[in-house]
């Protein structure tokens, strides 16, 4: 019999069983048996329709039963769903609101697309739905946790060069909608309670204008709303120009006028973008302003100013928003914002990392004020990919950084807690990680470890997987921030205690059985991907490959400096040997930012800081200045689009000099002078050659 007949059959057998009385029985597909009951005539409708739903259920293999109560009339309507090992509970004070739970359910789980409404369709394309176990942790750290979905553009970083290696596979920009929301629905089997989301001229830049990314977020937004999550939206307060987008309008300055907000082109620019985001208002839940790092406002009360001027706008069309403003970087007097804006805002912390003497004033100062604290968790579970992209899994960070934080909470504990996702799927893993230490910062990461990889691939390679994972923490992350960022003297990727030996051991054991993996086209076993499984673990194998190739490198660097140590090696087999030594990391499929390949840049750092070191010079890789140079001339193009006369830069000429390093990236732009791409004027300043190209450059 076909699938469709039988659940027909099955669907008229138990609509007249819940007819008669107030429970019915159906066994699905693959053989599972499903007791729903409903409690009070106000759930019989709702019975009715969850078993409708229930057709779609395939591959599992346990038994539930659905119970669904009927809790009478309140005044605030609500609906509430619990899972526990055997028992799905549905709970409700109208029928309206316990239709709700049941269409929020059969999204989340059962493989539909906003399921009661017009737009309601099955959307199974990389999963099979999946019931969790259900259980888990009875006290939550953190009651409201959400994902940051940074919207940089994969393949241009910070709309400065176009990387024909990168696979949009992990650009969430790319996907369609059945892709999309897959992806919101990954997040909630993750365990977030609502998803975060950044609206900034960067990523209008990517997609070719506005109303492109706005339609891509509002889907977002319906998406998180149909699976009874909550919907935030991050904006970027005064920034609305560069990074690919160009609108020569756009003015911060005070002028003539003493301050900013007294400007009427400032006030009229803010308006114009102001009203942009204010299109999205209607589906956010929450609104938070970023006004430092980027941002354009030196003062205080003009930050105050312009925030009232967002919140008004945001309020006047949905005055139930929760406002707030970034505090990650604690650049603005909080008593201003407070007194100009009123306590009825959310003050948003960042992490301090090695400045914990920071978070108990940040704190007892949101107290004092009477107003909400949240955090803002960036580079947290990953680094953010437009500059130093990398693929990460650091549940060992992220424990202690909860752990460091939940010191804090009896001065004041935050409400609402985000953490950044930049790279997407690739972050899943550490995604998992984060949601559950959020909600127990006692977890033990071993275990955290396994779950995650069982609910990728499966029993059968879960323990080889989880090694995986725990090999690229190995490798990249490291098990404190210390370790992690490229600024601290001890990271880890440059460090004397970097373990290639045993990064080459595991990597030649795993390889094999990771492409075992990929050969037989294995599904998710509990996460409901955006893309096929296969397809995320291919983006894995490169980071691998890198990883590994890089620990070689370091093995054979070692090798050959204590052959140079010996004074036994000749001048002619020193050059030779660092010319090999210097073969780049590959870039493969990966996301690279600004600042190049991650193990690649590291590798020419350590030789070119040996040879200074050694006062020999560095040898120069052809292709690597090729590509380097590529991306400084369109970093200068970026700068110049709109503008008649030539942007001038000055040293250290591009990203602060800590991109390619201090003695690479001045003879980079040497070498593009004297090629001409570049001019250099009487003060040591760069533009290009050919600046009036892009004169007439617009958005």
């Amino acid at each position: 019999m076909r699938k469709g007949t039988m659940i027909a059959l099955l669907s008229l057998a138990l609509t007249s069983l819940l007819l008669m009385g107030c429970s019915g029985t159906v066994k699905t597909a693959s053989d599972s048996e499903y007791k729903i009951n409903y409690k009070g005539g106000g759930a019989k409708p709702a019975a009715l329709l969850l078993f409708s739903y229930m057709g779609n259920i395939s591959g599992e293999n346990r038994d539930f039963n659905l119970v669904l109560e009927d809790k009478g009339k309140d005044e605030t309507p609500f609906h509430d769903v619990k899972i526990d090992s055997e028992t799905i509970t549905f709970t409700a004070n109208t029928e309206e609101e316990m239709a709700r739970a049941v269409n929020a359910f059969a999204n989340t789980y059962l493989g539909y697309q906003f399921a009661g409404t017009d737009r309601q369709k099955t959307n199974l394309s990389n999963t099979t739905p999946q019931i969790p176990d259900g259980g888990g942790i009875d006290t939550l750290w953190m009651e409201k946790r959400e994902p940051i979905v940074t919207l940089w553009n994969v393949n241009n970083p910070r709309g400065v060069f176009l990387n024909e290696a990168t696979s949009l596979k992990v650009d969430v920009m790319s996907y369609s909608e059945e892709e999309l929301y897959s992806y919101v629905r990954m997040m909630k089997h993750l365990g977030f309670t609502g998803i975060q989301v950044t609206d900034m001229c960067s990523a209008w830049a990517g997609a070719g204008g506005i109303e492109s990314v706005h339609d891509k977020i509002r889907f977002m937004a319906d998406a998180v709303h149909s699976m009874d999550m909550d919907f935030t939206l991050w904006v970027w307060g005064a920034e609305f120009t560069g990074y690919g987008w160009v609108d020569n309008s756009v003015t911060y300055d005070c002028g003539d006028y003493g301050v900013a907000r007294n400007n009427p082109d400032v006030i009229a620019c803010f308006e114009k973008y102001y009203d942009y985001y204010a299109e999205l208002a209607d589906v956010s839940d929450r609104v938070i302003a970023h006004f430092y790092d980027p941002g354009n406002l030196g003062d205080a009360n003009d930050v105050a100013y312009f925030s009232g001027m967002l919140r008004d706008k945001f309020k006047e069309i949905n005055p139930d928003i929760d406002f707030g403003v970034s505090c990650w970087v604690d650049q603005f007097d909080k008593n201003i914002l407070v007194s100009n804006l009123g306590d009825d805002i959310t003050l948003y912390e960042g992490m301090q990392h090695n400045h914990n003497e920071n978070y108990a004033p940040f704190r007892q100062t949101v107290e004092g004020l009477g107003c909400r604290l949240g955090m803002w968790e960036w580079n947290g579970c990953e680094m953010e990919i437009d500059q130093l992209a990398q693929m990460n899994f650091q549940p060992s960070i992220l424990k202690e950084n909860y752990q460091t934080l939940r010191e804090y909470d009896g001065v004041k504990k935050p409400e609402y807690w985000s953490t950044m996702d930049s790279y997407h799927v690739l972050n899943v893993f550490s995604l998992y990680c984060a949601a559950r230490l959020q909600q127990d910062p006692d977890l033990d990461v071993t275990e955290l470890t396994d779950e995650v990889a069982r609910l990728a691939v499966g029993d059968e390679y879960a323990d080889d997987f989880a090694e995986m994972l725990s090999l690229l923490e190995e490798a990249r992350s490291g098990y404190t921030w210390n370790d992690f960022f490229w600024d601290n003297p001890n990271y880890l990727i440059k460090s004397d205690k970097y373990p290639y030996e045993d990064i080459i051991e595991r990597f030649d054991r795993l390889y094999p059985v990771l492409n075992k993996m990929i050969d037989e086209g294995i599904e998710s076993a509990g996460l409901p991907l955006p893309i096929p499984l296969t397809d995320v673990l291919k983006l894995f194998r490169s980071h691998l490959v890198q990883i590994d190739s890089y620990a070689l490198f370091r093995r054979d660097f070692d090798g050959f400096k204590e052959l140079y140590e010996s004074g036994e090696a000749d001048d002619w087999w020193v050059e030779e040997k660092l010319v090999e030594l210097s073969d780049p990391i590959p870039d493969y499929d990966a996301v690279i930012g600004l600042w190049g390949q991650i193990e690649g840049r590291a590798q020419r750092e350590l030789i070119v800081e040996w040879c200074l070191e050694h006062d020999i010079e560095p040898p120069v890789i052809d292709t690597l200045d090729y590509t380097r140079k590529q991306i400084i001339y369109q970093y200068f193009v970026m700068y110049q689009k709109g503008h008649e006369e030539p942007v001038i830069q000055y040293p250290p000429y591009f990203q602060y000099g800590a991109a390619f390093n201090e003695y690479d990236t001045p003879r980079l732009v040497e070498d593009l002078v004297i090629d001409g791409v570049l001019t250099e004027d009487e003060n040591g300043g760069v533009y290009l050659t050919n600046f009036d190209d892009y004169r007439f450059a617009f958005n």
